[in-house]
C-alpha cells in the first residue's frame, strides 16, 4: 500500500468515525426524547458524580480540572401548607351555604337541651354552567292627543353583533374555553348539546370568533404600541400547524412571543421565521416610533439579520443562557465531565441570581452583585468555550462541539447583564408564555388557517395578559365585550388594556379588604 493511499484511508476511516459519532448522537437524543425525562432541569448529584469520577481516557481527549465539592451547598427547603390546608384557605372566600343538622330528640323537647358546642364539616359542592335566555322588549308608544304623530321607540343598547344571539358573557366564555381550557369548538358544541341541549354549531362559533378578534385588535395594538416604548425586550418563536386550504395538508407558521415586565407578553403571528417577521412589532407602522434599547432572543439568525438591516436603530442583541445551557444538556452523552463542568459553572450563575431574586435586589443591587459574584464564572465559561472548540477529539459536527461552537457566539452578547441590572440571563419568562399553546396543541392539534393566526395572536396575548396576574380571563373578556362595540378606531383604547382593568381589580380587593 503506497503512502498515499493510507493517507486516504486513513481519511476515509476518520471521516467513517464522524458519521458514526453523529448518529450515535443522533439515536441517543431520539431515545432520550421516547423514554427519557422531559424536564431540562439537571440533577445536582449526579452532576457532582460526573464531576468527580474519572472519564476513561481517549486520546488527545480534552481534560478539565475537578471541581471542588465544598462548593455544592445543601439548601434547606422552607415550610410550606400542606395540600389540604391550601384547600381550605382557598375555599374561604367562597359563598357559603351553612346547613344545620339538630338531634331528633331534641327537636321534639328544645327546652330541655342546652347547646355546648358543635361539630363542623365541610364539602364542596358545584352547579353546572348556566345558559338563560334574555329578551329584550321595547314597548312602541303614540301620543293620545296627537294619533298621527310618528311612534317613538327606546333605541337598542349597540350589540355585541346586529342580529346574532352573541352576548358579552357568551363571547367571553366561548373564547375562554378555546384559549385558556384548551376547548376546541368541536368539544364545546358537543358539550352544549349533551348538557344543555342547545344547538350552536362551531361554524357559527368560528365566524363569533373572528368577529371578536377584530374588536379587540385595537387593545392588542396598544399593547404593542407600549412595548416599543421599553427599553428591554423578550422575544421567542415557536411553531403552530395550520391548514393550507385546497391542499388538505397542514404547514408550519409561528407564533412570534415578545416580553416585557410591565406590559406582559404579546404574541404575533407570522408563517415563518424571517427577519421581516419582526418589522411589525419592533417598528410599527408610519407614524410609529421603533423599539430601541435591548433585545433577549436565542440564537435564531434572524435576529441578528434583522439588527444589522437597520445601523444606527439603538437595538442592541442579549443572548439567553438558558438556550446556552441546553446544548450542553443535550451532549451530556457524549461528554459527561466537560459537560458537567460547563453545566456547573452555569449552575453557579443560576444560584446567584436565585438569591437576588430571594432579596427583592433592585436593578442597581444586581448589577454590583453580578460585577462581584457571578463576573468570574462568565469569563471562566468564555475561555474554557474559546479553548475547547478547537481541541482535537472533539468534531465540529458532535453535540459538544455544535454546543461549544453556539456557546462562544451567544456567551459574549450577555454582557449587557453587568451594565443593566434590569436585563435577566435568560429568556425563560417568554417561553413560559408560549406553554400555553403547546398545551392546547394537544388538544386542537392546529389552527384552522393563515388568516386565524393573527386573530389567535390577538386573544391568546389578551388572555395570558389576564391570566399571569392570576385573574380570570372571562371576567376581563365580560368587561371589554360590553365597552368595545360603541367605540371607534379613533377613541383612546388605553382604558381598555387587561392591565388596567387588572390594577382596577386589585385596587377593588385592597378595599374590600
Amino acid at each position: 500500500m503506497t503512502d498515499d493511499e493510507a493517507r486516504e484511508l486513513t481519511a476515509r476511516v476518520a471521516a467513517l468515525e464522524q458519521q458514526v459519532e453523529i448518529k450515535d448522537g443522533i439515536i441517543a437524543e431520539l431515545l432520550k426524547r421516547i423514554y427519557g425525562a422531559k424536564s431540562e432541569k439537571t440533577d445536582r448529584d449526579q452532576l457532582l458524580l460526573d464531576l468527580l469520577e474519572d472519564e476513561p481516557k481517549k486520546p488527545d481527549a480534552a481534560e478539565v480540572p475537578d471541581a471542588p465539592a465544598a462548593e455544592f451547598e445543601e439548601k434547606k427547603p422552607g415550610k410550606k401548607k400542606s395540600r389540604r390546608q391550601k384547600l381550605r384557605d382557598s375555599l374561604k372566600d367562597l359563598p357559603t351555604v351553612t346547613h344545620e343538622i339538630v338531634p331528633p330528640e331534641v327537636l321534639d323537647d328544645p327546652a330541655a337541651y342546652r347547646r355546648i358546642g358543635e361539630e363542623r364539616s365541610e364539602r364542596l359542592e358545584v352547579s353546572p354552567v348556566a345558559f338563560t335566555r334574555h329578551v329584550t322588549v321595547r314597548p312602541t308608544y303614540v301620543k293620545k292627543a296627537d294619533p298621527d304623530a310618528k311612534p317613538t321607540t327606546a333605541p337598542l343598547p349597540t350589540p355585541l353583533l346586529e342580529g346574532s344571539v352573541l352576548s358579552p358573557s357568551l363571547g367571553a366564555h366561548l373564547l375562554t374555553e378555546k384559549f385558556c381550557y384548551h376547548q376546541p369548538f368541536w368539544r364545546q358544541e358537543w358539550k352544549l348539546r349533551a348538557t344543555h341541549g342547545i344547538e350552536l354549531s362551531r361554524n357559527l362559533m368560528c365566524h363569533w370568533h373572528n368577529h371578536l378578534a377584530d374588536l379587540l385588535l385595537p387593545v392588542y395594538r396598544r399593547i404593542a404600541a407600549d412595548l416599543r416604548t421599553s427599553d428591554y425586550l423578550k422575544v421567542d418563536e415557536t411553531p403552530i400547524k395550520y391548514l393550507n386550504p385546497g391542499t388538505g395538508k397542514t404547514s408550519t407558521g409561528q407564533f412570534w412571543v415578545y416580553h416585557h415586565a410591565d406590559h406582559g407578553p404579546l404574541y404575533d403571528w407570522h408563517t415563518s421565521r424571517a427577519n421581516t417577521c419582526l418589522e411589525r412589532v419592533l417598528l410599527g407602522g408610519a407614524d410609529d416610533a421603533p423599539f430601541s434599547g435591548h433585545l433577549q432572543s436565542d440564537g435564531l439568525r434572524a435576529y441578528t439579520a434583522f439588527i444589522d438591516r437597520q445601523p444606527g436603530n439603538g437595538i442592541t442583541p442579549v443572548s439567553c443562557l438558558a438556550h446556552i445551557r441546553r446544548k450542553f444538556v443535550e451532549a451530556k452523552g457524549d461528554h459527561p465531565k466537560i459537560s458537567a463542568w460547563i453545566l456547573y459553572r452555569i449552575g453557579k450563575i443560576y444560584a446567584h441570581e436565585s438569591e437576588l431574586r430571594k432579596s427583592r435586589a433592585g436593578p442597581d443591587e444586581r448589577k454590583r452583585a453580578r460585577e462581584e459574584s457571578t463576573r468570574r464564572n462568565y469569563e471562566h465559561l468564555k475561555k474554557l468555550a474559546a479553548h475547547l472548540e478547537n481541541r482535537r477529539g472533539i468534531t465540529p459536527a458532535s453535540r459538544l462541539g455544535k454546543a461549544l461552537s453556539y456557546a462562544r457566539a451567544q456567551l459574549p452578547h450577555l454582557e449587557p447583564c453587568f451594565a443593566d441590572g434590569q436585563i435577566e440571563f435568560d429568556n425563560n419568562l417568554t417561553e413560559n408564555a408560549i406553554r400555553p399553546t403547546k398545551l392546547g396543541m394537544k388538544n386542537w392539534m392546529f389552527i384552522g388557517g393563515a388568516d386565524t393566526g393573527w386573530r389567535s395572536a390577538v386573544i391568546y396575548t389578551i388572555v395570558e395578559q389576564v391570566r399571569r396576574h392570576g385573574h380570570d380571563p372571562f371576567e376581563y373578556f365580560k368587561w371589554v365585550f360590553e365597552r368595545l362595540p360603541g367605540m371607534t378606531n379613533q377613541d383612546d383604547f388605553e382604558p381598555l388594556l387587561p392591565r388596567k382593568w387588572v390594577q382596577a381589580q386589585e385596587a377593588q380587593q385592597e378595599r374590600a379588604a
